[in-house]
């Protein structure tokens, strides 16, 4: 079974190797599913590890990460596992006396040990308190298992868009939806009796599932937050004047949240004392998501954890903004007012060339005479492109011109432009003078 000159102990070495690598590539990948569920969180442990679950996350949720790596590594490994059980078996007192059984038995004890140590074990290590440790041991492995495959990756991907014909390819795209975003569909092209308004609801909750927690979460520019830093009185009138229910409770900026301050709690606490008292007291712990989260599993996350608001962390480790339970419903039931949103249009037009625009309006919204497409990839908000060309945040009242756009600040603040008169100065030719020329 085993060449004379090639020691078993050689064999037993490499089958550890294999078994080590299984075990750390199977707890990445079960991690992945239990992240992608919204059972847990995605680790926040180091930068590195961080950005390999990242990766993991884009992929659609059809497609298990690391699906090449794990089927070479597990098939080494039960070859390898049955050549070091056949020479055990044959040379034992075990032995049956028949070759096939011999055989037979071999690579049945070394399947169950590759399934053992890719599935099982893997299984149990990601719900224990030891999950941390046995990330940080196996990304070593992980990292030289996806760099020593990466040729057989490329060449797979080849093989398949080879052998997938362009019809093959149409199909595959319509399949990335789930079976019953596909029923949604067939019901709301059949189902002539459904309200328009659940047709609408049905498709905004497909589409959810196409997003990521940085497409809905409030920018960190525009998060009011309690500063530790200043007095209790300062933070009592943020509380009362901004309409918020909860606030961040930071030392300076968000990358120091010490927890999340539920105002009614704040002024129960105030009624209770009748005096000044530390807030720090009556925080609750932040959630915190990864920014590359999908939206489905940011609200599972937050239902499960039984929290409203949570931070949003950024592959660095940094707050990029935070997202709330009513920024991701309004994903699906349309935007929710209350008594402190105002009903003033976005974009108001005043004149032919002229228009008031809110600073928070995406550039992708302006009117065609006055958008500036170049510029769409680098800024979300108009007033977000206003402060990036300008290098600062203007003030109020500060006129400035932009390409062809004369920009007039009508109210700003410490942190943003909160609206902008628009006049476009480009001179709009008739079409007698065309036809003249």
């Amino acid at each position: 079974m085993i060449p004379e000159n090639i020691p078993l102990t050689y064999f037993i070495v490499i089958w550890i190797i294999l078994i080590l690598l299984s075990s750390s590539l199977g707890i990445y990948r079960t991690l992945v599913d239990r992240i992608r569920s919204g059972l847990v969180a995605t680790p926040s442990i180091g930068n590195r590890i961080t950005n390999v679950f990242t990766e993991c996350l884009k992929l659609p949720n059809h497609e298990r990460p690391f699906h090449v790596e794990a089927a070479f590594t597990s098939s080494l490994q039960v070859f390898f596992g049955f050549f070091v059980f056949a020479k055990i078996l044959s040379d034992s007192v075990f032995n049956t006396g028949n070759l096939l059984l011999d055989y037979f038995l071999s690579f049945i004890a070394a399947v169950a040990i590759e399934r053992l140590s890719s599935w099982m074990y893997p299984k149990k290590i990601t719900q224990t308190r030891q999950l941390d440790l046995h990330l940080k041991s196996g990304l070593f492995p992980v990292l030289i298992i996806r760099l020593f495959c990466k040729p057989i990756t490329i060449v797979m991907h080849l093989l398949e868009k080879v052998l997938q014909s362009s019809n093959q390819k149409i199909i595959s795209k319509k399949e990335e939806g789930s079976e019953v975003a596909d029923h949604i569909r067939i019901v709301g092209r059949e189902g002539t009796n459904l309200d328009p308004d659940i047709l609408e609801i049905m498709g905004n909750t497909i589409e959810m599932s196409q997003l990521k927690v940085n497409d809905v979460m409030i920018p960190r520019n525009q998060v009011q937050i309690l500063d530790t830093n200043d007095s209790f009185s300062t933070n009592l009138e943020i509380a009362k004047s901004c309409g918020h229910t909860r606030l961040p409770l930071c030392n300076n900026d968000l990358d120091q949240c010490l927890g999340i301050v539920h105002v009614k709690y704040a002024f129960r606490a105030l009624a209770e004392t009748g005096e000044n008292f530390e807030l720090q007291k009556i925080t609750k712990a932040p959630a915190l998501l990864s920014s590359e989260e999908p939206l489905p599993v940011a609200l599972k996350r937050m239902m499960r954890l039984k929290v409203h608001m949570a931070l949003v962390r950024d592959e660095f480790g940094g707050i990029d903004g935070v997202i709330t339970l009513e920024d991701i419903l309004e994903e699906v039931v349309g935007e929710i007012q209350d008594e402190f949103d105002t009903d003033e249009k976005p974009i108001e037009v005043i004149s032919e060339n002229k228009w008031k625009v809110s600073g928070l309006v995406p550039v992708h919204d302006l009117p065609d005479e006055i958008r500036q497409p170049e510029q769409e990839d680098d800024m979300a908000t108009v007033g977000g492109l206003i402060t990036g060309e300008l290098g600062r945040i203007p003030e109020k009242g500060e006129v400035a011109h932009l390409l062809d756009l004369k920009v007039t600040i009508l109210d700003a603040d410490d942190t943003r432009v909160l609206s902008m008169e628009l006049e476009s100065l480009e001179e709009k030719t008739s079409p007698t003078s065309e036809g003249t020329e």
